[in-house]
């Protein structure tokens, strides 16, 4: 089965913009007991983007920074 693809729409401080992305999934609420800083498993250029992970049941939640993120698809370095 073919996907349409979605987009994500986002504020940053230069602007709103449109992330394409491949799904989106469902709204949720997460207890902040389970949030850690990205662990050092993650490959280096993939924890510069993540602010965090939240350790859910059988998988991980990984909180991206939507600025870095935009800075990285716009050709900008993140750091």
């Amino acid at each position: 089965e073919d996907k349409l693809p979605m987009n994500v729409v986002v504020r940053t401080k230069d602007g709103v913009v449109s992330l394409l992305v491949d799904e989106i999934g469902d709204v949720l609420e997460v207890p902040d007991d389970v949030y850690e800083r990205p662990p050092e498993t993650i490959p280096q250029e993939v924890r510069n983007l993540v602010l965090g992970v939240y350790k859910l049941e059988g998988r991980l939640l990984l909180i991206l920074d939507s600025e870095k993120a935009v800075n990285v698809s716009t050709g900008a370095v993140a750091t």
